[in-house]
């Protein structure tokens, strides 16, 4: 398990929002430890180059994908109690403004049967291209921050 150091001349403040995966989760499907919570840091001070550089690093790792999707699993369901089915198929109003992916929509259906840290998860985010694996994380990403801002109404407006 690698760690990455991001050489910029900035950082970006942990602890706003949601609790950060576990390092004991991270450490068992073998993602790098706190690079899906440095994302959404990054991702929550508007820092494009950050985002940018760390998107790739999560998205050319099946396991640290795997994490940021079990976390904005875990988030969603505890918000609405369950994952809203507009995460597991898709709206079915032509309007929507949230409209996950297919990638995004087959990994979180796994989430309610394995939970957040999971080696099913993680095997099927390695049969995903990177592109894919992007599409489902930019989703988890635009979910967290989007449930941060704009709590349970983000998804249906």
């Amino acid at each position: 398990m690698a760690r990455y150091l991001l050489t910029t001349d900035h950082f970006h403040p942990g602890g706003r929002g949601f609790t950060p995966p576990a390092a004991y989760e991270e450490k068992e499907v073998g993602a790098v430890v706190g690079l899906a919570a440095q994302l959404y840091d990054a991702v929550l001070d508007n820092c494009g180059s950050c985002r940018r550089q760390l998107m790739d690093l999560v998205v050319g790792d099946a396991a640290s994908t795997s994490i940021l999707i079990g976390w904005a699993c875990l988030v969603t369901s505890e918000t609405y109690g369950g994952l809203p089915e507009i995460l597991l198929e898709g709206p079915d109003w032509p309007e929507a403004a949230f409209r996950p992916p297919v990638e995004f929509r087959e990994l979180a259906a796994v989430y309610p049967e394995v939970g957040t840290a999971s080696q099913e998860v993680r095997d099927r985010c390695l049969r995903l291209t990177e592109q894919e694996r992007r599409n489902a994380a930019e989703t988890a990403v635009e979910l967290l921050v989007g449930l941060r801002d704009g709590n349970v109404d983000f998804l249906y407006f």
